[in-house]
């Protein structure tokens, strides 16, 4: 999927219409948030003069990205952390006191 959303993102700040219109009827456009195909349509329909930029798709690009590296990373950091764990790493206990007590 990054690799697709990585070529639309080029085809779009490129404005090349072929590749863009290619790309949408592509079947993983199907998992795409409407905003980001309409705008894509919008810019292909514009042509290579228009000073539209893709926002909609980056920003999805941006936070697609981040929520996988942030999977991975977590899934990574996980495994280790347990295996390792000894009892110097346990959680301190912290007794709570009312405000003004």
């Amino acid at each position: 999927m990054l690799d697709y959303l990585d070529g639309l993102c080029a085809a779009l700040l490129a404005r090349n219409g072929t590749e863009i219109r290619r790309l949408l009827r592509h079947p993983l456009a199907r998992a795409l948030p409407r905003r980001v195909r309409d705008e894509g349509f919008a810019i292909a329909r514009a042509g290579p003069e228009s000073l539209r930029a893709p926002v909609q798709t980056l920003h999805f690009y941006h936070q697609t990205l981040h929520l996988l590296g942030a999977r991975t990373a977590a899934a990574r950091s996980d495994a280790p952390a347990v295996a390792d764990r000894s009892g110097s790493d346990r959680q301190l206990e912290m007794p709570l006191r009312a405000a003004g007590a």
